[in-house]
């Protein structure tokens, strides 16, 4: 199997173990993302936003709209040494500057990005509307009811940045 299939699939993996985690634990349906859709309480795929060059061709993997939130998820999976970890500065542009929700968080799970680059993203997201989870941790956090970070968990991630 060629390297890139092997990713993609990978890839794929995780984004169907979040989706799982969020359909067994919250009262949400999943659905391919429509413009018309109601918002509520549902788990919407592949789901347009503009980057920060003003491309409104990019796709997230998830939109979460449970209760009153809107929470826009992405993946990132990096098995092997490859490009994925070169991009986290532009997923950290794109979500901290450029989706219109008030609230992100990136999973990212696999050995293969290259040293400091997970840590780097964690550091640059801590205080912003991103929160940077493994796959263990989000979870947790779904399981908990995606509780929203307290003025004390804000206090830290400033601190520890």
């Amino acid at each position: 199997m060629k390297q890139g299939t092997k990713a993609n699939k990978s890839g794929l993996r995780l984004e169907d173990k979040v989706e799982n985690i969020i359909l067994d634990n919250l009262e949400v349906v999943a659905r391919k993302y429509s413009k018309t859709e109601i918002r509520k309480n549902v788990l919407l795929k592949h789901v347009p936003y503009t980057n920060i060059y003003g491309n409104t061709r990019c796709r997230s993997e998830f939109l979460l709209c449970h209760k009153s939130r809107k929470v826009r998820i992405e993946c990132k999976f990096q098995e092997s040494a490859g490009s994925v970890d070169e991009k986290l500065p532009y997923l950290f542009m794109n979500f901290t500057k450029s989706i219109p929700e008030e609230e992100a968080i990136i999973v990212i799970e696999g050995n293969g990005f290259k040293k400091g680059a997970k840590e780097w993203l964690r550091k640059k997201c801590a205080g912003t509307k991103v929160s940077v989870m493994n796959l263990e941790e989000f979870a947790r956090h779904v399981a908990a009811d995606l509780p929203k970070k307290n003025i004390l968990g804000r206090l830290f991630d400033w601190v520890t940045a």
